[in-house]
């Protein structure tokens, strides 16, 4: 039988660790290979004891109480549970009032799914660039943007930060657009008092195993400011008989999982502060930029390299990633990159073979463009120069897990010798010269 039980507790880190030998030039790892799994979702007798209680219910009962008391924790006025994130973007989208044709203003930083949603409502995706602090959709880049064509601005709440929601609903409201949130990241995710998802007109978010509040597998939501944008995606799925159902089996695992997001939240806030006051102190690292009045949900947790502080600014700054990469990974933190090339520039939108013949993008060829990555100079600078933790900061990771993610960190700052020699040895390509991958 797999057991969720760790093997062994990690022992807390010391300053020998610290000063002793790189991992990948022959010393001992932060983290041990044996030591390094994630555990992730928490599955306990609570969520066991719901499932089989579920049994004896309705489905559809079982999926609209979860619903419901989903709703009620995020404040939005209406939802529409799915199967999937980009189901519930989908539906959010229509809700919304997009039609065949229309243009929707998206970030070319994201999950592929926020483009793929809006071409599923055969409606045409235009790119803009991001915020360099946050990473989120640029409203001057949304601004010039917007044509006649125009329908809807779809920000991403781009690793459980919100978006700058004030100023792109101030331009949603100059313009006449609907503005519709991604925020599949976001979950418990804030601007002062207002949840992500209760933001906009609509809002769509995953609910998918891997996500701060997962549930059994696949699942979505929608969000609708008013019943008329309610009615109107579920007529759609009704008239289209597009089954987008959730499961009962997912939502009786997410109504369990519910009742302990708090405590997640704060443990995932807990952990990004102890990191970030450590990678403050490196120099090397940068920990993620919080606006005033917002509350990060930490999905994952972007760090920021900052070669000039350890003098090798003459390096580039792609390279001094790649081999911070490479000696991180050594020590036991799992960072990555996550997306290496802009929305953009993956295959869908550069052929755009759409629903066949080019449909939907031949609905509006005046809003088509064939993107470089370089049109994108903000989102390309940023893949060059970060790194993410993906679930390494959840619940239930222990806190000695996260002081040793940090002394690695901290570790790696202190050697930019061996960035050095990493950087001299090896070809490093920056990350939009390699095959485009998603995650």
């Amino acid at each position: 039988m797999i057991t969720d039980f760790p093997a062994a507790p990690l022992p807390l880190p010391d300053e020998a660790e610290l000063a002793a030998e790189l991992a990948a030039f022959g010393g001992g790892a932060m983290i041990p290979k044996e030591m390094r799994r994630t555990i992730f979702p928490v599955i306990t007798k609570e969520d066991v004891f719901n499932l089989m209680l579920a049994q004896r219910a309705l489905p559809e009962r079982v999926v609209a109480d979860f619903a419901e008391s989903y709703r009620d924790y995020v404040g939005a006025n209406h939802a529409l549970p799915t199967a999937s994130g980009t189901s519930s973007l989908h539906l959010a989208l229509i809700g919304a009032g997009v039609q065949p044709g229309d243009e929707v203003i998206v970030p070319a930083f994201t999950f592929i799914a926020t483009a793929q949603a809006v071409v599923a409502a055969h409606a045409i995706p235009v790119f803009v660039d991001i915020d360099p602090r946050t990473y989120c959709m640029d409203p001057q880049a949304a601004a010039a943007a917007i044509t006649s064509r125009t329908r809807a601005i779809m920000p991403v709440h781009v690793h459980g930060l919100p978006a700058d929601v004030p100023a792109l609903r101030a331009l949603c409201d100059q313009h006449g657009l609907a503005l519709v949130e991604d925020a599949s990241h976001a979950h418990s995710a804030k601007i002062g008092s207002a949840t992500a998802g209760s933001l906009g007109d609509a809002a769509g978010q995953s609910l998918m195993a891997d996500k701060n509040f997962p549930l059994g597998g696949e699942g979505g939501i929608a969000f609708f400011a008013t019943e008329e944008a309610y009615r109107r995606a579920a007529d759609y799925v009704e008239r289209h008989g597009i089954d987008y159902r959730m499961s009962w089996v997912a939502a009786a695992f997410g109504a369990s999982q519910l009742k302990r997001l708090p405590y997640y939240d704060q443990v995932r806030a807990r952990n990004a502060r102890l990191l970030g006051e450590i990678l403050d102190g490196t120099g090397l690292f940068r920990a993620p930029y919080v606006p005033e009045g917002h509350v990060h949900a930490y999905n994952m947790y972007r760090i920021t390299l900052l070669p000039e502080a350890v003098g090798l600014d003459d390096l580039p700054v792609h390279a001094v990633k790649e081999a911070v990469h490479e000696l991180l990974v050594a020590e036991g933190v799992p960072a990555r990159e996550w997306q290496n090339t802009p929305i953009p520039c993956h295959l869908p939108f550069q052929h755009r073979a759409g629903f066949g013949n080019g449909y939907p993008f031949s609905l509006n060829p005046g809003a088509v463009r064939d993107h470089r990555p370089e049109d994108f100079p903000v989102t390309v600078g940023m893949l060059d120069s970060t790194l993410v933790l993906c679930r390494e900061l959840r619940s239930p990771v222990e806190y000695e897990r996260a002081l040793r993610y940090a002394d690695a960190f901290a570790k790696v700052a202190r050697r930019p010798d061996a960035i050095r020699k990493l950087v001299a040895d090896n070809d490093y390509r920056r990350p939009y010269e390699k095959a485009a991958r998603l995650g």
